[in-house]
């Protein structure tokens, strides 16, 4: 069944949502029985409308449902028409924020009175329900058409490109940039007219200048944004040109442009720097002309695109006109020898006649994307217990100025780890690198002139601390960017806060991969850079065959256990057992019967933080050592050995990046100079270089845009790189992830690691395993937090 007025986006789009679940992909239903209505209402809850009336509205089917509401069918008695009514969900309608921009939508397209453009009819409440009235259309979107038919023939894409542009001539008219053009929102009406749906994310172009974001948002479908968009720079009519471009480009071929990309970050990195895609590469039947209007309208420089889009629509009108065969000859072009290009029988025959079956890239899921960076937050903690009670006596109210600031305006930064808890061995020595890279920066000078001021948090070893501490460094301290997170369930959890609020985080550690928020740097390995490394070295150098994980149970060690599936299965090895519990367990009696009844080869560990100390106690108490049976460990370093028997541990193994024991001139002078501030029993672990040379890359970022501000601080980023204490080390920028080479270590009785395998050169990132789909991780990651009753981590038992 064809969806009805079901336009992309969120129903009532949150600009801070770059693309909101779209009713065009959900489940399209109309209820078997309409009779019930003495069932009461639940608002959220699609069937329970029909049949009931809103206003002077009956309401007859369901036509779409979304993240930010749903899109009901009805009947207007008045006047005798059906209508699409858009409803915003309870708990939107309490958020005087998102009512506001619900109702903006309406009155932004209600000014618009058009063929090719969406009729708002009404708008209205009834009690805490809100809801917009618009016309029905009933053909389904050109999103639905091209994942049937791939793609369209020449003639249909030009002549709909045509009527799009009609459309949004008269918004550009009426002041209004749509800012959000895509393949999903034009619909169609029953003889194939195009109308532009969902002005939610609309903007005024004239002096009332409605402003519905927060200043350097990003807001639109990162395969459709323009390079300004991406960036979160200022945008006029030039950047829906833009827009068109690549949705002409998606109807000819049925790819999105820059589809070759792995990951969103990918798709806008080449939405900002990589030519305008050719459809003569995916369909070399495609007339030249076309190619030239993609490429006008998709130039990286609005100076260099269509000043509107009614000049683009006059070439659009040429290539239509010339389908007899004539030459084309593109009136925005007339000197330009170039775009003067006939069309041959062969592709006159080819556009009139349906398109070859292309595959089509099509967002799996709803994203959320803002502006990309804002500041970075520090959090400090040391393994001196001293110092971490003074944090704790300033964690609920106020962070706390580590570094007094000369004269001038400091440059203030977050820092945010556990300083207490089960994960503040691991994370609270972290604080103290990053720390010292401060210290080196003030000491030569500071930044721009002025100091580098540390605010510290205490995450607590609690995800939702972290959320909580994330935010108030972000809005009441006004930090300029953050350090900090450990654990993937505390990452997670904050991440939507720094791309809801536009801010940079600078994250670490060694993770599952599985993600790439353009919000954060991510220092640490990705599972090729640690995790398969250790696998493969494990079954190829140690001869090791029957494996065996335990890990704690949050998003990490659940997302790394079917990565080391994947490899095991590829080995043709054997995984004969798998257990987690919940971080800060103490009872690991289950863990150990099950090792001895299995007797692996290997143990693989993936438990974090203090329980660490339990399970290598309990391993010796059952006669387990490494002589026998083996541990790799991927979330151990130096640090955590210090809480550890060693004598009883020595010859287990660690995967990881960085040793203290790297051999370098670079990691001499490191090494010295924590111990001259620390003192000589301090360790270092790969974490705490990570968040070393992260500071270091990011003042050279700093230094290079010569801004503080956001989005300049992020971009600098990008390709930055260093002879860091470990090695060569550089950002991706199609990634924003980090070069990193993987290392083996042996654990000595002196706490130190022995690197017994080093790889050959460091190792590109990749966050997304290739043994599944992007599609199949994702679903992975939101059954467990489903299962998890919405939160990334498992809860203990009361």
């Amino acid at each position: 069944m064809n969806s009805v007025n079901t336009p992309a986006g969120d129903p009532g789009s949150d600009p801070s949502q770059t693309e909101a679940t779209d009713p065009a992909k959900e489940t399209m239903k109309l209820p078997a029985d309409t009779s019930a209505t003495s069932t009461p209402i639940q608002q959220d809850d699609p069937d329970s409308w029909v049949g009931r009336q809103l206003g002077k509205y009956k309401i007859t089917g369901v036509l779409g449902v979304g993240g930010m509401g749903m899109v009901l069918q009805a009947h207007d008695s008045n006047i005798e028409r059906d209508v699409a009514i858009k409803l915003l969900p309870s708990e939107f309608s309490a958020d005087s924020t998102a009512l506001n921009r619900f109702l903006v939508e309406a009155r932004s397209a209600g000014k618009l009175n058009h063929p090719n453009t969406i009729t708002i009819y009404d708008i209205g409440h009834e009690g805490s329900t809100h809801y917009q009235v618009m016309e029905i259309v009933s053909g389904g979107s050109v999103e639905e058409h091209l994942e049937k038919h791939d793609a369209y023939s020449v003639a249909d894409a030009t002549r709909m490109m045509s009527e799009a542009c009609q459309g949004l001539s008269a918004a550009h008219a009426a002041g209004l940039v749509h800012r959000d053009i895509k393949p999903s929102n034009l619909l169609l009406t029953q003889n194939g007219s195009v109308k532009i749906s969902d002005f939610g994310l609309a903007k005024r172009t004239q002096s009332e200048s409605l402003q519905m974001t927060r200043a350097g948002q990003i807001v639109g479908t990162p395969y459709y944004m323009s390079p300004e968009q991406c960036q979160s720079q200022q945008v006029d009519v030039r950047s829906d040109v833009y827009s068109l471009g690549a949705t002409y480009y998606n109807l000819l071929t049925g790819k999105t442009p820059y589809s070759d990309g792995d990951s969103l970050i990918q798709i806008m990195y080449a939405h900002c720097n990589s030519p305008p895609p050719n459809p003569r590469e995916i369909r070399f039947e495609i007339p030249t002309a076309c190619v030239h209007i993609i490429e006008r309208a998709m130039a990286k420089k609005p100076d260099d695109r269509y000043a509107s889009t009614a000049e683009m629509r006059r070439d659009l009108e040429a290539v239509l006109a010339a389908l007899s065969g004539t030459d084309i000859e593109l009136p925005s072009h007339p000197s330009d020898t170039h775009a003067t290009t006939p069309i041959s029988d062969s592709e006159s025959r080819t556009s009139s006649s349906a398109s070859r079956r292309l595959p089509i890239l099509v967002a799996a899921f709803s994203i959320l994307l803002v502006a990309v960076v804002g500041s970075l937050f520090f959090k400090f903690g040391q393994g001196n217990s001293t110092r971490i009670s003074e944090f704790q006596d300033t964690a609920e109210n106020g962070a706390t100025n580590l570094i007094p600031p000369p004269a001038g305006e400091p440059v203030r930064i977050g820092i945010l780890h556990s300083l207490t808890g089960t994960m503040a061995d691991s994370e609270s020595p972290v604080v103290d690198a990053v720390l010292l890279a401060i210290n080196e920066l003030n000491s030569e000078g500071g930044l721009l002139g002025r100091p580098i001021e540390a605010i510290v948090a205490d995450g607590r070893s609690h995800s939702e601390t972290f959320a909580r501490e994330a935010e108030r460094l972000i809005k009441e301290e006004q930090v300029a960017t953050v350090f900090g997170c450990w654990t993937s369930a505390s990452r997670k959890t904050v991440v939507p806060i720094f791309e809801e609020s536009n801010h940079l985080l600078v994250y670490p550690v060694q993770y599952e991969g599985i993600e790439e928020s353009p919000n954060v740097i991510y220092l640490g390995a990705t599972p090729n850079q640690q995790i398969i490394p250790a696998v493969k070295w494990a079954y190829a150098f140690q001869d090791k065959r029957r494996f065996f994980i335990v890990g704690s149970d949050y998003v990490f060690p659940r997302v790394a256990s079917e990565i080391i599936k994947d490899q095991l299965n590829e080995l043709n090895a054997e995984l004969v057992g798998e257990l987690f519990v919940p971080l800060g367990s103490v009872d690991l009696k289950t863990i150990m019967l099950k090792i001895q009844d299995t007797q692996p080869d290997i143990i693989l560990n993936l438990i974090n933080g203090d329980t660490n100390t339990i399970f290598f106690r309990e391993l010796h108490k059952q006669g387990i050592t490494p002589s026998e049976i083996p541990t790799i460990s991927f979330s151990i370093g130096e640090a955590e050995l210090q809480h550890l028997d060693t004598s009883r541990v020595a010859g287990d193994y660690a995967a990881s990046n960085y040793f203290q024991s790297v051999e370098s001139t670079e990691n001499q002078h490191f090494v010295s100079r924590f111990k001259d501030r620390y003192g000589p029993q301090r360790v270092i672990t790969d974490a705490m270089e990570a968040a070393y040379f992260g500071v270091k890359l990011w003042s050279q970022a700093v230094q290079d845009c010569r801004s503080t501000e956001p989005l300049k601080i992020r971009d600098a980023m990008r390709n930055q790189s260093m002879q860091s204490p470990g090695g060569h080390v550089r950002i991706d920028p199609r990634t924003q992830h980090t070069f990193k080479t993987p290392r083996i270590g042996r654990i000595q009785a002196d706490g130190q690691f022995e690197i017994i395998w080093i790889a050959a050169k460091p190792e590109s990132p990749i966050p997304y395993p290739a043994s599944r789909t992007t599609e199949h991780w994702t679903a992975l990651l939101e059954r467990l937090y489903t299962d998890w009753g919405g939160q990334w981590a498992a809860q203990p038992d009361d």
